[in-house]
């Protein structure tokens, strides 16, 4: 190989804390916004049962159940309602599964068990203190079994609303960046970096840029810097970019760690840890640095 073939040297891999790392921030990120797609896509049950005389209205979501029991002597209203404009007052209100106290412009306050659509039944029973709001999908034929007492079963219609759509969209466009983030910060930026040496520079690849660095008049060696506060840039396991003090100075690091690695002094400081310092401290020297092979040599200043 000439002095003038570029050659590319990697940096110490750090792929077993990377592993770990996203799997510690996924599982605090991502559980979250899984549990909260499953508890969407998992469907509550409601029912409307006419038996015996009384209507039974049923309820259920995951492991709350609820059961409210209506005479039918007593009913003196039943009606179809069109519901607009209500707020939750108390009770469970999410995409298809509004159950509680509604207070509504025009009827006040309710208690309701519906999939939150529109078209409703309004009944008023004597003891009940509110009236109560139902959604059956075939609205005609329940308020007849109401009228007639026949035993008959009914359910909301059951379709997905368009604030569950959009809901459901938004967790996973989330869900979906979180991932990608997680997975450009641990493992596309650690993959990233490389350096390459050659026409007399030594480029540097980041996430983002390229950065090159004339070599002329600059001195290379092995170093093991005293550690200091980060003044910016990213610290992130098999990604250390940025500006740190190391040795009491401002130095560039372009590294996955910053505990050993080689040290590049001219126009400024910069720290970096090829798998092999002493190829790349040839390199360097073969492209114009002046390589200094005495370890402890330049702890000064």
């Amino acid at each position: 190989m000439t002095e003038n073939t570029p050659r590319v040297f990697l940096p110490v891999p750090a792929t077993g804390p990377a592993r770990l790392w996203f799997s510690i921030m996924l599982s605090a990120l991502g559980l979250p916004l899984l549990w909260l797609m499953f508890t969407l896509l998992r469907a509550p049950v409601i029912s409307y049962r006419i038996d015996g005389g009384m209507l039974t209205i049923s309820s259920s979501l995951g492991s709350s159940q609820l059961d409210k029991a209506i005479m039918l002597a007593r009913v003196n209203l039943a009606r179809p309602e069109w519901l607009h404009d209500g707020s939750l007052r108390f009770g469970t209100e999410r995409p298809g599964y509004c159950v509680g106290f509604f207070s509504y412009p025009t009827l006040g306050e309710v208690w309701q068990v519906s999939d939150c659509s529109e078209n409703a039944v309004l009944i008023v029973a004597r003891g009940e203190t509110h009236p109560v709001v139902v959604t059956p999908s075939d609205r005609d034929a329940f308020l007849k079994a109401v009228e007639n007492g026949s035993p008959s079963t009914f359910a909301p219609p059951g379709k997905r609303t368009q604030s569950w759509w959009f809901t459901l969209i938004l967790v996973l466009a989330v869900l979906t960046l979180v991932v990608l983030a997680l997975v450009t910060v641990f493992f596309v930026a650690p993959s990233r970096l490389r350096y390459k040496v050659g026409d007399g520079a030594l480029e540097v690849s980041t996430l983002f840029s390229r950065r090159r660095i004339p070599l002329a008049g600059v001195r290379a060696f092995r170093h093991r810097p005293l550690l200091g506060a980060r003044l910016s840039g990213l610290a992130l396991p098999g990604y250390n970019v940025g500006s740190w003090m190391l040795d009491t100075m401002a130095t560039t690091s372009l590294a996955s760690a910053r505990n050993d690695g080689v040290l590049l002094e001219g126009d400024g400081r910069f720290f970096l840890n090829p798998r092999d310092p002493e190829g790349f401290l040839a390199a360097l020297g073969d492209h114009g640095a002046t390589v200094i092979a005495n370890l402890q040599l330049q702890r000064r200043r």
